[in-house]
């Protein structure tokens, strides 16, 4: 199992954009290690409120670096 911890802060606009397909379907994030990560906007919307995204996450991925799940640890 594998960890990586990032922080976004995203507007409700942006994560609108994104969640109806206009930006994409995935997001890039910078973990705090350096790593640039790819995850798919869907599993960010449990934690999606009316401003927006905003907050530190871990995210848990398998041994193929599949997704297995996302914990926010902290809002902002």
């Amino acid at each position: 199992m594998h960890e990586y911890y990032f922080s976004i802060v995203m507007s409700a606009l942006d994560v609108e954009h994104y969640y109806y397909g206009q930006g994409g379907n995935s997001v890039v994030i910078t973990a705090e290690n350096g790593l640039r990560l790819q995850l798919a906007i869907r599993h960010m919307v449990p934690f999606i409120s009316r401003n927006g995204i905003r907050g530190r996450f871990k995210l848990c991925t398998d041994q193929n670096h599949k997704f297995v799940s996302l914990e926010k640890i902290r809002d902002f």
